[in-house]
């Protein structure tokens, strides 16, 4: 599909909208679901039929008055494939030059941060991941960019609207710094072919007395681990990720789907009671039906060994994980299993009144973000517009080289994800539960600290050198620390933002986390 049939495509998709809906529809959107509709009014300050057209309407006012005429944006190295492909789109439409640094994937939020002290106004954008964005936020480098979102709607609703609650990971203590770009939450991978074979079935009723299916519980999916795990025949249960650095993805998962938060409303953490060290115990438990590679590996190896190696029923991984499995030699790829993967829905762990909690991480991701100190504020800001909104993004996503996974409505129609998956349904309709039932890493001041401190005595527990129960509490004890710190009533309004704003409906309803706070209630009305 060309640019010109895409366009076509989406333009008929929203008149068939406008046609359902009329004046007094509702789309359920991010909008709709966190009140973003008031703080982003549907009727822009800018003139323009979408956040695309009014991006480049409100360059085309302002470029006069442009300082130079270039924009410089700072991208991860590995993921600018998608800001070369559409450079020349950009240019062509508003006449303003683009110039794309690539910096290493692991120096950008170092890199982003040495700007804030030097206040230089050499980048305009910047492409941080909203892990780093508090910090940033504090440091002065990052823009609030919450104005420019009411004057020029970037559709955070409608029916490409975010799909909820992706729209708010870019805020901070209710204030927009950024626009979201990536939709990373960790999927449920699993091996098709091995799930559908009638003697696996078979055996698998026989051995533990129910249905072998996508697991719904992680005590399912550790049953499956055990019976697909075959050293003979050099098979593994699972994927999880124990090596450090990834090892706190896992463990907190586990351990928020049994209800309790990693940190209580006044930033005690909860991670050393027993719900922290049964999530540990398990898994230590699932050590013998993993993939001798786990300790060490990272997200490239997982998907060699998922994808090319072939000899792994589950794991959990991005988006692009369905990608490569369905690549193989011919495709450009190196998937042995294409046409035989599976995307499901994460399982959980079923609560003391029935609930079953599915939460899934949302882990790493990417934001646009405009430089304080940038000469051309206002143009930055809508050259970040025009990449977020829905028809240009959604172009990008497939591009080679680029990090980018869907995180609007129209990323999971068929046109677009049949470029992940020939089962596009299957796929989008797991991609959207995950993301609807998904949780931020811990986006509040010194984020990193807090998670390396966690990262480390799980994998010490992990590998025998603690024990759970002490690896936990010295982890807590080194919370506490870091906590006072920053200071405990700062970090408890960020915190409980967090919480109550980018946690999926079914967790906060869950877990009793409530509705955004008062400021943001107050910033609806404005």
């Amino acid at each position: 599909m060309n640019r010109e049939e895409h366009k076509k495509l989406y333009e008929m998709n929203r008149r068939e909208f406008l046609k359902v809906t009329g004046a007094g529809g509702l789309a359920l959107s991010s909008a709709s679901l966190f009140g973003l509709g008031s703080l982003f009014p549907a009727h822009a300050a800018v003139a323009g039929k979408d956040a695309e057209e009014r991006a480049i309407n409100g360059v085309k006012a302002l470029k006069s008055k442009m300082k130079g005429d270039t924009l410089t944006v700072m991208v991860p190295a590995g993921g600018e494939g998608s800001f070369t492909a559409s450079k020349p789109w950009w240019e062509k439409a508003t006449g303003v030059k683009l110039k794309i640094n690539v910096v290493p994937l692991n120096e950008i939020g170092d890199k982003a941060m040495n700007l804030s002290i030097t206040r230089s106004k050499k980048f305009d954008v910047v492409i941080p991941s909203p892990f780093s964005l508090p910090d940033l936020a504090e440091s002065k480098l990052a823009m609030d960019i919450t104005d420019y979102a009411r004057k020029y709607n970037p559709e955070f609703g409608g029916p490409n609207g975010y799909i909820p609650p992706l729209a708010t990971l870019t805020m901070y203590k209710g204030r927009l710094y950024g626009l979201f770009v990536d939709g990373d939450e960790n999927s449920l991978h699993l091996r098709r072919d091995w799930l559908k074979d009638q003697d696996n079935q078979n055996a698998f009723q026989n051995k533990f007395g129910y249905k072998l299916r996508p697991p719904v519980l992680f005590d399912e999916l550790f049953d499956q681990m055990k019976f697909f795990t075959n050293k003979e025949k050099g098979t593994y249960g699972a994927w999880l990720y124990v090596s450090p650095f990834y090892a706190k993805w896992t463990f907190l998962q586990l351990h928020i789907s049994q209800g309790v938060l990693p940190l209580d409303k006044d930033m005690n953490p909860m991670i050393a009671g027993p719900e922290g060290i049964r999530a540990l115990e398990q898994l230590i438990a699932a050590k013998p039906y993993l993939h001798p590679g786990t300790t060490t590996g990272g997200w490239s190896e997982c998907y060699q060994a998922f994808a090319g190696g072939g000899n792994i029923w589950a794991c959990f991984g991005w988006p692009s994980l369905i990608k490569y499995s369905n690549m193989n030699k011919e495709q450009g790829g190196f998937s042995t299993i294409r046409g035989k993967h599976m995307t499901a829905k994460v399982p959980g762990t079923k609560l003391p009144d029935g609930t079953i909690l599915r939460p899934c991480r949302n882990t790493f991701a990417w934001l646009y973000m405009v430089s304080n100190y940038s000469r051309n504020r206002e143009i930055a800001y809508l050259y970040c517009q025009w990449m977020n909104s829905p028809r240009i993004s959604a172009e990008i996503l497939p591009v080679p080289g680029g990090y980018f996974d869907p995180y609007r409505f129209n990323h999971l129609k068929k046109e677009v994800m049949l470029l992940y998956s020939p089962y596009w349904k299957e796929a989008a309709d797991a991609l959207r539960f995950n993301i609807e039932n998904s949780y931020p890493e811990l986006l509040i001041r010194g984020g990193a600290e807090y998670m390396t401190r966690l990262d480390e005595n799980v994998v010490a527990a992990y590998q025998g050198i603690k024990n759970p129960a002490q690896a936990l509490k010295e982890t807590a004890d080194k919370w506490e620390e870091i906590t006072e710190r920053y200071g405990r009533e700062k970090q408890k309004e960020a915190w409980n933002f967090v919480t109550s704003t980018m946690y999926g409906k079914a967790l906060r309803e869950a877990m009793n986390l409530g509705n955004p706070p008062p400021l943001v209630q107050k910033l609806l009305t404005m």
